[in-house]
């Protein structure tokens, strides 16, 4: 027998949603539920009835899309994403000298382990960590086929990093923040796995007028503006920004900039 009473955590599950859009719907919108004390409780049935009256903005809708399009593309991603993007940002992150033998790394957003395996005899450890169980999959498939053994995947949901403070010496977030609908939340987050002096490498489009991108490759945004992401860093506790352009490749040749910024204090 189901379990009628839910908790935050089980509401969102049914939903198809993570614990922060859930939220966010929670305050949005007229969800039946009920606060006990500082915990919410939400009964099964009139949350299901309350769906199937289609009285939801239906929140779910992108991001599941979104999961379910990285879930069915995973082990077709490496030419799929050949034609926006190629090992220029690998060897941009090896020329910067950034990396240590000894250092942790998180690869956010790692999808099939194009940056992790491409660095991985550079570093020690790498965590990386992607919404798509399918992607990671595809990573250790591929990290096995090339002996690759310091490389950890780990799942998460949107936005989050289930990582203690102050665990890593490099978070690198290589074309994923367009993908995202609250990329500035994401900097906190950023800002607080890594070790004080760790370092945040960032590499995504430039702002472009390309709609066919939300459709094809599910983009929340299309592309991220450097001027916007500085500030949001610097907010963030982030310094030591800088930033530049990469050439555009392949197709309709997106440009791409390169950023980087240390964590030098704190909030």
């Amino acid at each position: 027998m189901e379990k009628e009473i839910l908790n935050m955590e089980e509401a969102a599950e049914l939903y198809g949603v993570s614990i922060k859009t859930f939220i966010k719907l929670l305050r949005e919108e007229n969800v039946p539920a009920r606060k006990i004390g500082r915990e919410w409780r939400f009964s099964r049935s009139a949350l299901i009835d309350w769906l199937a009256r289609g009285n939801s903005k239906m929140y779910s809708s992108s991001e599941q899309d979104t999961r379910r399009f990285f879930e069915q593309v995973a082990d077709k991603w490496e030419q799929i994403s050949g034609q926006y993007y190629d090992h220029s940002i690998i060897n941009k992150i090896i020329d910067l000298g950034i990396l240590k033998s000894d250092m942790t790394v998180l690869d956010y957003g790692a999808g099939d382990g194009f940056i992790s395996r491409g660095i991985s005899s550079h570093v020690g450890k790498i965590i990386a960590m992607d919404t798509s169980g399918s992607m990671l999959d595809e990573l250790e498939r591929k990290a096995k086929l090339n002996d690759i053994a310091n490389i950890l995947t780990m799942e998460c949901e949107e936005s989050e990093v289930p990582i203690r403070d102050e665990k890593v010496d490099l978070v690198c977030a290589s074309m994923i923040l367009h993908h995202i609908e609250d990329p500035k939340s994401l900097t906190f987050e950023f800002f607080r796995v890594l070790k004080k002096d760790g370092i945040l490498f960032i590499a995504d489009f430039l702002p472009h007028n390309d709609e066919s991108f939300k459709k094809e490759m599910h983009d929340y945004h299309m592309g991220i503006n450097p001027v916007a992401l500085e500030q949001w860093l610097l907010d963030s506790g982030f310094g030591g920004m800088n930033i530049e352009k990469l050439p555009g490749i392949g197709k309709d040749e997106k440009n791409i900039f390169i950023l980087t910024a240390v964590k030098v204090g704190f909030i």
